[in-house]
């Protein structure tokens, strides 16, 4: 049988200076060289996928409170504690009130069996950042 991985995500973006600063320096994630499709965008690295913005006000976008029961994706860190150390320098709170954009949500023993936190990008994408086991 044929095996298949993950090669990228694509998420639509409204204002894409806005989600580079998220992804640039609140994520730290590392830009890749993106080809002239003739609409902007940025390619990014994840491992060993990729992470894809498109600008199109016109995508899809999703509102409400922070919570991992909606569509997201998952990005692990060996460094958990270091990485809600850096959310937390970048305005993210735990404390901050259920529909504010900068709530994290942190489960450091959840029932899927690792540490996870949930927060949203600047578009209201939903993004889970876990411990990476080993």
């Amino acid at each position: 049988m044929t095996q298949l991985s993950l090669h990228h995500i694509s998420l639509p973006v409204r204002d894409l200076a806005r989600s580079a600063e998220f992804y640039d320096y609140t994520l730290g994630l590392p830009r890749l060289p993106r080809p002239e499709f003739g609409f902007d965008g940025l390619w990014y690295g994840c491992g060993d996928g990729q992470l894809h913005l498109i600008v199109n006000p016109e995508g899809t976008y999703r509102n409400g409170p922070v919570t991992g029961r909606d569509i997201h994706f998952a990005l692990s860190t060996k460094d958990f504690d270091g990485f809600i150390a850096r959310l937390t320098a970048a305005g993210y709170s735990e404390d901050a009130a259920p529909d504010d954009p900068k709530r994290l949500r942190v489960s450091r023993d959840s029932d899927a069996g690792f540490a996870q936190i949930f927060l949203m990008d600047p578009d209201g994408h939903l993004v889970e950042i876990n411990r990476a086991r080993g």
